[in-house]
């Protein structure tokens, strides 16, 4: 009776040696001192870019070109500026029409008439930028194309003799400014002002993103 007993034991001794023995963890080919890393280590990882757009306003007022009533001469001009990782792109750039308001007026002596031009103190045709002070402060420089000063016809109230005067060519303003980049989003700064009697001057930045 004793070797079916002896035998049963051996079974069951087999059968927990095989059950201990399946539990055991595999052998792994990674196995070593890199076997922790994550398996998504060898996918592409996303570069993350240093990436801010501006909006820049350029805008003049000039009193009293006329020289005869004072008027307000205005002019400017507009673009966005995209900067990722240190690299300028400019874009929209628009140029205004230049306004006169009024644009006639009279001293009692000369009756004066703004003559209208669609090119004024302002005509950006090219920008280019560098990124200086460890990417803190752009600097802009800008092509101006056929500016010109505002033009006057006057007509002498006593005998009606009429000349013209003004519309003299000239390099145009802005050539260059620069602006603070690290500010945060949604902030605006002046990048130039002038208020001086006679006539005014601005850039305006705003930070979009």
């Amino acid at each position: 009776m004793r070797l079916p007993f002896i035998v049963l034991c051996r079974l069951v001794v087999l059968l927990m040696a095989i059950v201990f023995i399946w539990s055991m963890p595999a052998c792994s080919k990674n196995s070593g001192p890199n076997d922790k890393k994550d398996s998504t280590d060898t996918l592409p990882k996303k570069i993350v870019y240093d990436s801010a757009v501006f909006y820049v306003s350029m805008d003049i007022w000039v009193y009293n070109t006329s020289g005869v009533y004072t008027d307000t001469f205005s002019d400017g001009a507009s673009m966005k500026i995209y900067i990722v990782n240190g690299v300028m792109k400019f874009d929209s750039i628009l140029n205004q029409v230049p306004v006169v308001y009024p644009s006639s007026g009279s001293n009692g002596f000369y009756k004066a008439v703004w003559i209208p031009d669609d090119i004024g103190e302002i005509n950006i045709t090219k920008a280019t930028g560098l990124a200086i002070a460890g990417d803190t402060l752009a600097a802009i420089s800008l092509t101006q194309t056929g500016c010109v000063s505002p033009k006057w016809q006057l007509t002498a109230i006593q005998g009606g003799t009429t000349t013209t005067g003004g519309g003299e060519p000239n390099v145009g303003w802005p050539l260059a400014f620069s602006f603070k980049t690290n500010v945060p989003p949604l902030t605006g700064q002046d990048a130039f002002k002038l208020v001086q009697p006679g006539s005014e001057w601005y850039i305006w930045v705003y930070r979009d993103y």
